[in-house]
């Protein structure tokens, strides 16, 4: 039973994108169904080709519910085709082979293009081989725009090459030189074909190279201008008049002498490097191709067959396909190029997806099976689970029947934690009463040791004692005071006061004073005492008496 595979392929050209339905079934293709939408832009301005692209395959996704994954296709004119000959080497070699000898002919550095390769010749001495690159931005750009589509891109395509599998599923053995002219928007691609191989090159010229002429001679907006081409194209153009007839026909000329040139110096440097006839048959394809002068002349030139490739000849085609033919011919050939790549004997197949891309889609790949193992690792515990919720349920039910016990309980706690409260308080003031019984003693001998000091001074009498106590300081169940005693008193002056300035010794009145605060210091109740202050107004005032205050430091451990 023959292997049947499905399918989608995207090809990005410069003026239209297209996306194909394709199945292989064995050796038989089939396109089911051929979706495009017109690129609206300046074909003039490069730079708004991406733009456009996403913005018309947005249209096509939405209108015809494409998705999964999909087969890019990069138009010549963004890709950079280089032939280039390396020793034969070890296949496990070739790519750093081919890698070095590219980076001495692009005009880039490797690291800022994708690369990929094709061998087309082997003389057992070198190898030849086709160098493909694409800029890694245009790339990337790329990718995410598609898969910002709901795209997966599976790999991409160079376009300069596909025409070499398409002419392989519908020319037979290649038993003949063919040359395959595709002509595209920006630029053309030169595949020369036969049994052996293929030669291919990419020239920057094009359909939209006509359509500027046009623009330039007419003085109208590109725009205007292909719409007159694609016109012209259609029909003779007779409606017009015939200065406006004779510069498109003048273009045209112009257009098809320049593609004439670039072909016959292609051909020639063809059968100078591979030391190969010239080729038989010439096959037209694309927009441009259609130009009724651009047979003629090449047939006249050349003196070789021409006719228009007929890339749909061996494919099995839907009903929408067929009466749709016209207008999917220019884009065919690339994409049964790639469609058939898997069914033909020799491929000329490279895979511009960048490595991280490639990632990116295998770890996707993977998705389900790894979602499936999460789900298993998921399930796994959940008998233990079950288990645990039934031991849960009975512990919660043990934990209330415990509460309803405890409920009664914790009211008493609270009561209890009252009486603690009002336990400690009253604890306090029993602490202070006995520490007030046990400093009665202390105070009878503080005040017998004041007398005792104000008797020795002489004259000397207080009016006020006065306790001041620091705030308490709970240290586990100790409690330290910290407290002091200012003394406000007066000293009798016996010398006369009369003569103010010299009556009173006042050095004297301050020794007496301090020997009084001496005399308080030597008391076992008091650890220091502070300078003491001497008030002098009354005495200045004519009264005999000198007003004083010492402030002495009680000593913690005799309690006053």
């Amino acid at each position: 039973m023959s292997h049947k595979s499905n399918r989608l392929i995207i090809n990005c050209g410069a003026t239209r994108v297209t996306a194909a339905s394709v199945c292989v079934e064995g050796t038989q293709l089939s396109i089911n169904n051929v979706y495009s939408e017109d690129l609206e832009y300046d074909y003039s301005v490069e730079s708004a080709w991406l733009d456009a692209f996403t913005v018309a395959l947005k249209l096509l996704t939405v209108r015809h519910k494409l998705s999964g994954p999909a087969t890019v296709i990069i138009p010549g004119d963004q890709l950079l085709t280089k032939t280039i000959r390396i020793p034969q080497v070890a296949k496990d070699k070739r790519k750093q082979i081919i890698a070095f000898e590219a980076q001495q002919s692009i005009p880039y550095a490797l690291d800022e293009v994708v690369w990929d390769s094709q061998i087309v010749g082997d003389d057992g001495i070198e190898t030849e081989v086709l160098f493909i690159a694409c800029k890694a931005d245009t790339i990337y750009d790329l990718c995410n725009s598609i898969s910002g589509l709901g795209l997966q891109v599976e790999a991409v395509s160079a376009a300069t090459i596909l025409d070499y599998n398409s002419l392989q599923y519908t020319e037979g053995e290649l038993n003949q030189d063919f040359l395959s002219v595709n002509i595209g928007a920006r630029s053309t691609n030169l595949l020369f074909a036969n049994a052996n191989g293929f030669f291919a090159r990419n020239i920057a010229l094009g359909g939209n190279t006509l359509t500027q002429s046009i623009a330039d001679g007419l003085g109208i907006k590109f725009t205007q201008a292909e719409a007159l081409k694609l016109k012209l194209l259609e029909s003779d153009y007779t409606d017009a008049d015939d200065s406006t007839t004779k510069l498109l026909r003048d273009c045209c000329d112009a257009f098809v002498q320049r593609m004439r040139q670039e072909i016959t110096r292609s051909i020639v440097n063809y059968r100078r490097q591979k030391n190969a006839p010239a080729p038989s048959t010439i096959l037209l394809n694309g927009g441009a191709s259609q130009l009724p002068s651009l047979a003629k002349q090449l047939q006249a030139m050349q003196q070789t067959g021409v006719r228009n490739y007929e890339p749909l000849k061996s494919v099995v085609s839907g009903p929408e396909i067929s009466e749709n033919a016209e207008a999917f011919l220019p884009q065919a050939s690339e994409v049964i190029g790639e469609a058939v790549s898997a069914i033909i004997a020799y491929p000329a197949a490279v895979n511009l997806l960048p490595e991280a891309v490639k990632a990116k889609m295998r770890f996707a790949a993977k998705k389900p099976f790894l979602l499936t193992a999460a789900l298993c690792f998921a399930l796994a515990p959940w008998p233990i689970a079950m288990s645990y919720k039934k031991a849960t349920a009975t512990y919660l039910q043990q934990a209330e029947s415990y509460n309803t016990i405890v409920a009664p309980l914790s009211s008493y706690k609270s009561t209890l934690y009252k009486l603690s409260e009002s336990a400690k308080k009253f604890q306090d003031d029993i602490r202070r009463v006995e520490g007030l019984i046990q400093s009665k003693a202390n105070w009878i001998q503080f005040c017998a040791d004041l007398q005792l000091s104000l008797t020795e001074v002489e004259d000397v009498w207080l009016d006020e004692l006065s306790v001041v106590r620091a705030q308490q300081i709970r240290q586990s169940e100790k409690v330290d005071s910290n407290y002091s005693i200012t003394l406000s008193g007066e000293m009798l002056v016996r010398e006369s006061i009369d003569d103010r300035a010299g009556g009173v010794d006042r050095a004297l009145l301050t020794r007496r004073i301090k020997q009084l605060q001496s005399s308080f210091i030597s008391s076992e109740f008091v650890t220091e005492a502070k300078q003491p202050v001497i008030r002098w107004t009354k005495l200045n005032n004519g009264l005999n008496v000198l007003p004083f205050s010492i402030n002495l430091s009680v000593d913690t451990t005799k309690p006053l």
